[in-house]
């Protein structure tokens, strides 16, 4: 077979099979891959391209390659938001993180996602014995990394441990191949390039619970050590360094695990195997031409591409009218430039022409998309009056006698926002959304924007709470939210002990212990101890919960409530443009 490899490490894999492989690595940018394969005088039956996570390459004339195609979506819980469209432009789009890809609506979602995580690597085993550092931590530390800073000051205060930022990857993997515990946290509790870096090294990776996608990687207690929050993760970092022989049988079992199903090699043989029992899929023709441009559309909108001023609105004009090229060329229409504020509806001419045209015709009325791009450029501009139209026709399509009435933008957006969490439209990961200018499409934007117009009361901080229990990546919004319900006159001990919960997941340890045992209290006055019990052994079904409450208190946390000033911007409940930002990767890619 001939494969076309595009940014990928696979190239090697496929020629130990047999195959002949032209190893295309393009920079970043725009790629017209016809004319790259047509220059190269080569005619792929497989295409399989990689995400890079230094220089982003997206190729364009996808939609007219006649071969199968596959996209290795690695960042997916950073990209989200342009990769469910750009993966439409292949017939399988394999990923570490297929749990995002199945929690997508069904009309976000591609039809054959295949779990594939990074490749692990082929070093040498090193004893424990002979090796120099107890435990290493190695990461990029900054504002947008909360979590991982809170998790570098546990190490450090508990154990002396410095963390590491800006080390070469060769460098690094000296390091772990040098260490044998390597505390690891995901900033979007997914799997991570540190997980198969350190069992590549032999080392015994101590990993948060992040489900499926990590336990089909290695065994809990076996090759890897899954720990649920702070607590937990010292109690088992002591249990390991007092047992030296068990952390170097782990790390030798990962290490094996690895080299018997992780390497280079074992993914291409995945891509080969999957592709042969997968139905062709990819988006051709126009089909394809929107997955295109609604990709770039979305990563224009995160600021990660710029396109020629009227570009994108001219080419998502000559697509075929559907409902999400409709929503795009709307918030093409009602998007200002970044740094310009958006101007009333009726002095931006090409939105206001585009609602008149939807409410004349009632194209697409029973249209999620359609409706909230369309309501989203209103309530950005503060208009409530014509948001108010999409709501109601919304309803009126599904037959929703008397919706409740928007009563202010405010009002509206939390509306939408309850809306879209209960259509699954939660978040969209790694998205960079500015409430000044960006017209809303998940419940968490919609809650970013009724802050901007007086968010803050008890209503608004339930919405994102109970936004923030359904997804580990927003465990930072959640912490500040709880801070302050459990702080509101008669909130109940079940919220304070959430709070303390989500502290302890937080890293946040003696604040977390102080505040369960705050909850314990209450909840004993009340007589409701035997409830608190249960709600330790559901968290902490080992007894760690208990045993960390039991053992002598440390310091007293910095705070009664709440979270450290310095801790990122206005932390406590901050929900804003700049808390919510997607990071950059560490030096080498990884995040």
């Amino acid at each position: 077979m001939r494969i076309a490899c595009v940014g990928t490490h696979l190239a090697a894999g496929f020629r130990h099979m047999g195959h002949e492989v032209l190893d295309l690595h393009p920079p970043g940018g725009m790629v017209d891959i016809t004319a790259l394969l047509d220059a190269r005088g080569f005619a792929p039956d497989l295409l399989v391209q990689q995400e890079t996570l230094g220089a982003r390459v997206i190729l364009a004339g996808l939609e007219t390659l006649r071969c199968r195609k596959a996209y290795w979506a690695i960042d997916s819980h950073l990209n989200m938001h342009w990769h469910r469209h750009y993966a439409r432009l292949f017939d399988v789009v394999f990923t570490p993180h297929l749990s995002l890809f199945r929690a997508l609506p069904p009309q976000w979602r591609h039809p054959r996602p295949v779990h594939l995580a990074m490749s692990g690597h082929d070093r040498p085993w090193q004893p424990h014995t002979q090796r120099g550092h107890d435990i290493s931590m190695v990461g990029v530390l900054d504002k947008y990394r909360p979590l991982r800073g809170w998790l570098a000051e546990l190490l450090r205060d508990r154990f002396g441990v410095q963390a590491r930022q800006g080390v070469p990857f060769a460098e690094m993997l000296r390091l772990y191949g040098d260490t044998r515990l390597i505390p690891n946290e995901s900033i979007g509790f997914e799997v991570n390039f540190r997980l198969t870096e350190g069992a590549s090294c032999g080392a015994c990776v101590l990993t948060p619970d992040v489900g499926p996608d990590q336990d089909a990687l290695f065994d809990d207690g076996r090759e890897m050590v899954v720990y649920a929050d702070g607590v937990d993760l010292l109690e088992k970092l002591r249990f390991l360094l007092r047992k030296p022989d068990v952390a170097e049988r782990i790390g030798r079992a990962a290490w094996e695990r690895v080299r018997a199903q992780h390497l280079p090699d074992h993914r291409a043989a995945t891509v080969l195997d999957s592709m042969d029992e997968a139905p062709d899929g990819a988006a051709t023709g126009a089909d394809g031409a929107e997955a295109l441009w609604l990709a770039l559309s979305h990563k224009q909108r995160g600021g990660m591409l710029e396109l020629p001023p009227g570009a994108l609105a001219a080419a998502l004009d000559a697509l075929p009218e559907t409902p999400a090229s409709l929503a795009a060329r709307l918030r093409a229409a009602a998007e200002p430039p970044k740094g310009q504020p958006p101007l009333p509806v009726r002095e931006t001419p090409a939105l206001a022409a585009r609602l008149d045209r939807l409410l004349a015709t009632g194209v697409h009325a029973g249209d999620v998309d359609v409706n909230v791009a369309a309501a989203g450029a209103a309530l950005v501009r503060g208009d409530l009056k014509a948001a108010k139209p999409f709501w109601y026709r919304l309803h009126q399509a599904r037959q929703v006698r008397e919706p409740e009435k928007p009563q202010s933008v405010y009002h509206a957006c939390l509306l939408w926002a309850e809306l879209l969490r209960r259509e699954g439209r939660d978040a969209q990961p790694g998205f960079t959304y500015d409430p000044q200018r960006h017209c809303p499409e998940a419940a968490f934007e919609m809650l970013v924007l009724a802050q901007r117009f007086g968010g803050g009361d008890l209503e608004w901080m339930r919405g994102v709470e109970r936004l923030t229990s359904r997804r580990k990546a927003l465990t930072f919004y959640r912490l500040g939210i709880l801070a302050r319900l459990a702080l509101e006159p008669g909130a109940p001990w079940r919220t304070q002990a959430e709070f303390g919960l989500t502290s302890l997941r937080a890293y946040r340890v003696e604040q977390g212990l102080h505040e369960l045992a705050e909850a314990g209290r209450r909840a004993t006055a009340d007589g409701q101890e035997r409830a608190f019990q249960r709600l330790l052994g559901g968290h902490g079904p080992g007894g760690h919960l208990r045993r960390g409450l039991d053992a002598p208190p440390a310091a007293a946390p910095p705070t009664a409530r709440g979270v450290e000033p310095d801790a990122g911007p206005d932390a406590e409940a901050d929900i804003s443009p700049d808390a919510a930002s997607a990071p950059t990767a560490d030096g080498d890619g990884r995040t």
